[in-house]
């Protein structure tokens, strides 16, 4: 199957940078385009902080950093990918990102923030692999 648009959901782990960058390599032998998405996150079970204006000001300023990153990484290969900003649940909003963008790939990390994140909210790459409706390439630390 030759992917045309390949979605890579970040949040700064070293596990979703080498995500980056198995979707660069993809993206390259595909001629695929390439799409990076952050996901400022919102759960209804906690306090609802991220409605203050500098919380969501700091989100955004760690999100262009990371772009940054991922921007260079892709120089190598001449790939430019796009980025996406989006607030809510992260696998709620890759799966509404992929079904928006028409992408036909996402390749994300087998897990990011950590275990205590894991056990409020859930594995994202889990409801990402149920709900997706496209193929999820999965990579592992």
């Amino acid at each position: 199957m030759a992917y045309k648009s390949i979605l890579v959901p970040i949040d700064g782990s070293d596990i979703s940078f080498k995500a980056v960058e198995r979707a660069i390599d993809l993206a390259d032998q595909y001629k695929a385009k390439l799409i990076i998405l952050y996901v400022i996150p919102k759960g209804g079970e906690f306090i609802d902080l991220f409605n203050l204006k500098s919380v969501k000001k700091a989100f955004e300023e760690e999100a262009q950093k990371y772009f940054e990153k991922a921007r260079k990484m892709a120089e190598s290969k001449n790939i430019s990918p796009s980025f996406r900003i989006m607030e809510g649940k992260p696998w709620e909003k890759i799966v509404e990102a992929v079904k928006n963008l028409n992408c036909d790939l996402i390749v994300m990390g087998s897990h990011g923030r950590g275990s205590i994140e894991k056990f409020l909210i859930g594995s994202c790459t889990e409801r990402v692999l149920s709900e997706a409706p496209c193929p999820v390439l999965v990579v592992k630390e």
